[in-house]
């Protein structure tokens, strides 16, 4: 029987909170999941917010400050336990079991340390929420709880008017598109095995997308300044570098496409790009109408040969639907964790 899954989701009061919540409970959520509903409180509406660049750069201090009377800070605490409760009612009507915690203090390792301690699936929130409980709690804490959780995080933006032609939201219930970015890595991989068990329904229209940065070929010719012989690739050479780059590409996609055919009924098809990788990335999500992204990767400062490491900071303020950045967990990560390896996750997840 399979174990439950069990995922965080921060919330704050704002409409971008209420849009990624209600994102989850009809794309990410199924009946018989456990859902840990968390919200912090006091912090100063009037405050300065770290910025996203301190934010993605490590740690951060948020200041606080304390209600200036008892009634305020009895209001403050009775708004949080009703955000709170709003959301655990909306989980019960989907019969996903629930339960609510509030936390007075910066939210950003609040958030990582409890995502952890319940060992979730994932942990969920919105981005660029600016509401009067947690004006610091969606935006830069996005980029916080991405660099230091140890658990994969969905990060789900709310598309402004008139920035976005696809809402993800229209299409919970029907055929989704859910856009696994893959490269020759092991994060790569496991990505690929998260999503095909947490995400990808039947019904849903799979596109396993590689980015395949072409070889340039040099144009300098002759001696350096030193002497040297300039070493150079000549075109013919560069070329078939790419065709052989291109050719290994292709393989590497049919290969994730077979382990999709083993499984799952989804519709898939395969798709290789040549170009700059994070913008490359962005365009076919546009093109595609995509209903979410997945991308792998291990660590913030951890950069991979194609594409995750600082394509996931890119994505995470870019993405034009939801993104999943399903970091792959270290070897003692998570004690007495007798997680399969990649491709061993395949097996099983698929």
């Amino acid at each position: 029987m399979a174990s439950t899954r069990k995922f965080l989701v921060a919330v704050d009061d704002s409409e971008v909170s209420a849009y990624a919540f209600t994102w989850a409970i009809t794309n990410l959520f199924r009946a018989g999941d456990s859902v840990l509903v968390l919200t912090a409180k006091n912090y100063a509406p009037d405050m300065p917010l770290p910025t996203a660049d301190i934010a993605a750069g490590g740690e951060y201090a948020v200041p606080l400050v304390a209600p200036v009377s008892q009634e305020e800070q009895l209001a403050v605490e009775e708004r949080a336990r009703a955000l709170v409760d709003k959301y655990m009612r909306q989980c019960e009507q989907a019969q996903v079991v629930s339960e609510g915690e509030v936390v007075q203090g910066d939210p950003g390792p609040h958030i990582v340390n409890e995502a952890a301690r319940m060992v979730a699936d994932a942990l969920v929130l919105g981005s660029h929420g600016r509401g009067i409980l947690g004006r610091t709690f969606l935006g830069s804490i996005s980029d916080y709880v991405r660099h230091h959780s140890t658990v994969p995080v969905v990060i789900v933006r709310q598309p402004k008017a008139g920035e976005a032609a696809h809402d993800a939201l229209t299409s919970s219930g029907m055929a989704r598109r859910v856009v696994i970015a893959v490269d020759e890595s092991s994060e790569a991989d496991f990505a690929f095995a998260w999503a095909m068990r947490h995400v990808v329904q039947d019904r849903d229209r799979l596109t396993v997308l590689h980015v395949q940065n072409p070889i340039a070929a040099p144009t300098s010719l002759g001696i350096d300044q030193f002497g040297m012989e300039d070493v150079y690739m000549p075109p013919d050479t560069s070329n078939r570098a790419n065709v052989k780059a291109l050719d290994d590409s292709e393989k590497l996609v049919e290969r994730f496409m077979r382990l999709v055919g083993e499984g799952s009924k989804a519709e898939c098809e395969g798709r290789v790009v040549m170009g700059p990788t994070e913008e490359r990335l962005v365009e076919e999500l546009k093109q595609l109408n995509a209903d979410l992204a997945v991308v792998g990767t291990r660590d913030h400062d951890v950069i991979s040969r194609t594409f995750l490491g600082s394509v996931s900071d890119y994505l995470a303020h870019n993405c034009p639907c939801p993104l999943v950045v399903a970091k792959m967990p270290k070897p003692d990560s998570r004690p007495g964790s007798t997680q399969a390896s990649p491709r061993d996750s395949h097996q099983h997840a698929i």
